[in-house]
């Protein structure tokens, strides 16, 4: 099978786990074969990172797919947006050279805006306890969609409205109360954010569109859509390891709720997920590594965050978690990444289920904090393939201990194992 086929009709990446498993690097690659790529969830809390042979990008908003010159990339609904971000994205690109238009980037006009009272209502230290150690990105997100479900705020359209300036003072009117009354925060002042907008209507006004009709147009015609995730399974607000999640849905749910594509039209559903185990913030994390070779994993695999910089927690992977990732994110197969990481591991672990009080179990029944404190993992080892995978190009040819390894993560989940990234780069992926 090749890429082309494997992503026909509409597909969407989603990561089985808590995140930063390697969704941009699918999303870049399959984004030469498709027409639309939508990032259809999340904020700028979300980081995904691609090297190819037109340099580094670091995306936090736009579509990974906004490299490939053909493709249109949409910023939609779900997403919660914060101008300054997307601003940043733009001329970053701009600079290393990618030509941004209406024809390769559209915002949808009814994705909700990001302002400062969100971020100052997301600050750790002026919130209580326990929501200081969910590990927040601090990037107004929670708080925006907060407000999003109490059917309030301002979106992208309202920046373009008649009464632009009245929309804005009467909003922060409001959360001046908010951040005075329970944060003990000085009001903004509504002039600033106004003078500060103004120079995003202009950047922005060519971008913006109402992006339902034009994906139900490109649906319709049979075009080549790609879904684009954000964050990890496990932090989905209905049914990730609460309350260490995030404030959407990064599976097919997501999806399917800005784009009106539902999931008996969806070719495939693509799980990323590593070779290994990785979460960044706090949380139960049963395969965690609290020694030299977790500190090992890091280094390796360069596990610092794409948006805050900060180390991840690295660990054997968790086929317990992953199998609860794919039922809540609907996975049909599965995009390993990272296996090169592994390479210079005499023995390599794999956690097939979790020891709970006296029963050894599967797969939780939740991803709960309450439910996972006093779990322990179950292993089995397998002997290391002590050997560079960067260079292969197929399954066939991988040292005989990886393919092992990799057969029994298919037996084990159910899935198969359809890409194998073994390094950063474009071609250094296997297609099975």
């Amino acid at each position: 099978m090749n890429l082309k086929t494997y992503v026909k009709g509409v597909n969407v990446v989603v990561d089985t786990l808590w995140g930063d498993s390697g969704k941009g690097k699918i999303v870049d690659m399959a984004s030469a074969h498709v027409d639309m790529v939508v990032r259809y969830a999340g904020g700028a809390n979300a980081g995904h990172t691609i090297k190819n042979d037109q340099g580094t990008f670091k995306f936090h908003l736009i579509p990974s797919g906004i490299l490939n010159p053909k493709v249109l990339n949409i910023i939609d609904s779900g997403v919660v947006l914060n101008p300054d971000t997307v601003v940043e994205e733009l001329l970053s690109l701009r600079k290393q050279g990618i030509k941004i238009t209406s024809k390769n980037l559209l915002i949808s006009s009814r994705a909700h805006l990001v302002m400062p009272w969100h971020l100052l209502r997301d600050q750790p230290k002026k919130r209580n306890s326990l929501a200081a150690k969910i590990g927040t990105t601090g990037r107004g997100i929670g708080p925006t969609y907060s407000d999003k479900a109490a059917r309030r705020g301002l979106r992208v359209k309202d920046l373009f409205a008649p009464n632009f300036k009245k929309l804005v003072i009467d909003e922060c009117r409001e959360q001046n109360e908010i951040l005075k009354k329970i944060y003990g925060i000085k009001p903004l002042n509504a002039k600033i954010i106004i003078k500060n907008l103004q120079k995003f209507r202009k950047l922005f006004k060519p971008l913006v569109s109402n992006t339902f009709p034009i994906i139900q147009d490109y649906f319709k015609k049979n075009k080549n859509i790609l879904g684009e995730g954000a964050q990890g399974a496990l932090l989905d607000i209905s049914l990730g390891g609460m309350p260490f999640v995030t404030s959407s849905h990064p599976g097919i749910t997501g999806f399917s709720m800005g784009t009106g594509i539902h999931d008996h039209d969806i070719a495939n559903v693509i799980g990323v997920t590593k070779a290994y185990a990785t979460r960044v913030g706090e949380g139960p994390m049963p395969t965690e590594l609290l020694d030299k070779q977790g500190d090992l994993i890091r280094e390796i695999g360069g596990e610092y965050g794409t948006t805050t910089g900060r180390p991840r927690r690295c660990g054997w992977i968790d086929l317990p978690a992953t199998r609860y990732g794919i039922l809540v994110t609907g996975a049909r197969s599965i995009a390993l990444m990272k296996l090169d990481v592994l390479d210079g591991f005499k023995t390599v672990k794999v956690c097939v289920g979790y020891r709970i009080g006296n029963k050894t179990i599967p797969i939780p029944d939740d991803m709960d904090a309450d439910t996972l404190k006093d779990a322990k993992p179950v292993y089995r080892s397998f002997k290391g393939w002590m050997q560079k995978t960067s260079d292969f190009k197929s399954f066939k040819k991988l040292p005989v201990n990886a393919r092992k390894y990799i057969q029994f993560l298919e037996k084990q989940l159910g899935l198969p194992v359809s890409i194998i990234s073994v390094g950063p780069a474009r071609e250094q992926t296997i297609i099975v």
